[in-house]
């Protein structure tokens, strides 16, 4: 193979890499999150997430109110392993389990002080967006989230 037949070769490589690893990137759910209530469809919360040795976790970035000293006070009962753990920085989400890009076998965790909870989830990706669901028991609820970028998570002012 001469000089010539080899830089072009190495050019349509470099090439496809280019264009491939965008798509790739894009199809993880790795990334920055908003999530939108599907009945008021304004914005709820921004998440930050993350797979570390094939698990997937989610941290509360941002939402309405919150302050850097923010603790979970109703994580009690079941939940008390998180009674008083700092909102940011804990990892509300645990899944893990990723079966054909459907991330479960985990939980999400609703830190909120009226609601402290933890349910059951799936999450994964539908046509560039994220797909949360929560479940009680056979019923789910299903929220769309839409990808940010961290910027946006961070800086964005929320009012209650």
């Amino acid at each position: 193979m001469d000089k010539q037949q080899w830089l072009k070769k190495i050019t349509k490589l470099i090439i496809f890499v280019m264009l491939v690893i965008p798509s790739i990137a894009e199809s993880s759910v790795a990334g920055y999150w908003k999530s939108v209530d599907e009945q008021t469809n304004e914005t709820s919360a921004y998440w930050k997430l993350e797979v570390i040795d094939d698990n997937l976790f989610g941290y509360l970035v941002n939402y309405p109110g919150m302050e850097s000293g923010h603790v979970c006070t109703s994580c009690k009962g079941k939940l008390k392993e998180f009674f008083e753990k700092p909102i940011k920085g804990t990892a509300w989400i645990n899944l893990s389990q990723n079966d054909k890009g459907v991330w479960r076998d985990g939980y999400i965790i609703n830190s909120s002080p009226d609601v402290g909870k933890k349910y059951k989830a799936e999450i994964w990706l539908e046509n560039g967006n994220l797909k949360m669901r929560g479940y009680v028991g056979f019923i789910y609820r299903t929220q769309t989230w839409l990808r940010v970028d961290k910027e946006e998570a961070e800086n964005v002012i929320m009012n209650d």
